[in-house]
């Protein structure tokens, strides 16, 4: 067949397009690595398959992660601990700045110590108002024996008004007498008929009983003065009892005040003192302490970062207790009810398969989860699973918490199904 410009023109499509599609598939296409061998030889399960469940199982402080925060806000100031050190419970981790809450502190220390001050001078008036108060009570009685006393002189003086104004009658009636008897001779004509003697007998007489009068007439003045004074000494008795009683009365009230103020300034001073102690507890918040004695597995935070309260994405510090190591170990749900209580297990870190670790039991998580860690392959997106928890010394072996292990886990063999024989077979 003769070649010419129009076939070459046909086939240049057909020849480009055969190419391109050789050039893909040659570019495409993985390398042959059937001869390739692995970095490190596999793990791979004991002889027995039938009785050991294969599992993933990953490394966990025997406490399980401790994401460690701060429950205040704040810059940090100090940093006391490094990645893979081991502190004891209790280790400062961490110090947040604490300026504002010292001089805090410092007044409410002063606050307290002016408010002690305050009820120590208060209670030491009180007994001062109690003696006050007792001396006042003194003054009562006093005053109640000056009334005693001003009512028996006001009894004595009426007594002896009462006897002036019977004297004063005794002698107005003996005047009388005087002075009738003398008006007789005074109507007697004959001035014969009565001596002169007699006469002058009746006069003196009648003088006598005037002066006996008089005398009568005078002590009823006195009396009546002293009555006036009696009185006047019962009032003034009454009044100085009043008196003593209004002090008395004042007295209590004033120890009754001086109490109340003892007990308010010591309640002003144990809530100044309560007040310090929350400052003071505020500011030893700020050193954030380990709280189990474990190793510091992570360090989030550093000098001059802020750091914040709460649940944190990533912890401040992520520490736990890594002797033993725990090892927590995801069974198929499928193949949980072939493994007993305290069963065995061997495990081999990722990339040592030549090493076998014992593992000892510790306990079944009660509650079943969706599988996280895939192993690949054919494997169920969607597979529960029930998770172990084993323990390992980890002396002498190079093991990190979060790092991935091949777990066999000793189990009950699985049970085959018996299927019936054919009729054909049977003949």
């Amino acid at each position: 067949m003769k070649v010419t410009p129009q076939l070459l023109r046909r086939l240049v499509l057909p020849i480009g397009a055969t190419g391109l599609i050789a050039f893909a598939v040659l570019t495409l296409s993985p390398p042959d690595k059937a001869g390739a061998a692995p970095p490190a030889q596999p793990a791979t399960a004991p002889d027995d398959q039938n009785s050991v469940v294969a599992a993933l199982g990953l490394i966990e402080p025997s406490s399980e992660v401790i994401a460690v925060g701060s429950e205040l806000s704040g810059v940090v100031r100090e940093v006391y601990v490094k990645p893979g050190e081991q502190v004891v419970a209790g280790a400062p981790l961490f110090r947040l700045d604490g300026r504002a809450l010292g001089a805090s502190l410092e007044a409410q220390l002063a606050a307290a110590q002016q408010a002690r001050a305050n009820s120590a001078a208060s209670a030491s008036r009180v007994p001062s108002l109690q003696a006050n108060a007792a001396n006042a009570a003194a003054g009562i009685a006093q005053a109640e024996a000056g009334v005693t006393t001003a009512r028996g002189a006001l009894t004595q003086a009426e007594g002896r008004l009462a006897n002036a104004q019977a004297a004063a009658d005794v002698a107005r009636l003996a005047l009388a007498d005087t002075q009738a008897r003398l008006g007789l001779f005074a109507t007697i004509s004959d001035p014969r008929a009565v001596s002169t003697d007699e006469r002058d007998r009746a006069k003196f007489a009648m003088e006598r009983a005037k002066a006996s009068h008089d005398q009568a007439r005078g002590a009823v003045v006195e009396a009546e003065g002293g009555l006036t004074s009696a009185r006047g000494g019962l009032g003034d008795a009454q009044a100085r009892l009043a008196a003593a009683k209004a002090a008395s009365a004042s007295a209590k009230a004033s120890i009754t005040e001086g109490q109340q103020a003892a007990l308010a300034a010591q309640a002003g001073a144990a809530q100044a003192a309560a007040q310090a102690k929350v400052v003071s507890t505020d500011l030893d918040r700020l050193i954030v302490r380990a709280p189990i004695a474990g190793q510091v597995l992570r360090l989030n935070i550093r000098v001059g970062e802020f750091a914040s309260a709460g649940t944190l994405a990533d912890p401040l510090v992520a520490m736990g207790a890594v002797t033993p190591m725990h090892v927590r170990v995801q069974i198929d749900e499928e193949d949980a009810a072939r493994i007993a209580s305290g069963a065995p297990a061997q495990a081999s870190l990722r990339g040592d398969a030549s090493k076998r670790i014992p593992l000892t039991f510790v306990r079944f998580e009660p509650q079943a989860m969706p599988k996280k860690n895939l192993n690949g392959g054919a494997e169920r997106v969607d597979t529960r699973v029930v998770e172990v928890i084993y323990s390992f010394n980890p002396a002498g072996r190079q093991a990190f918490v979060g790092q991935q292990m091949d777990v066999f886990v000793t189990a009950r063999p699985i049970a085959r199904a018996v299927t019936a024989p054919k009729s054909g077979d049977a003949k």
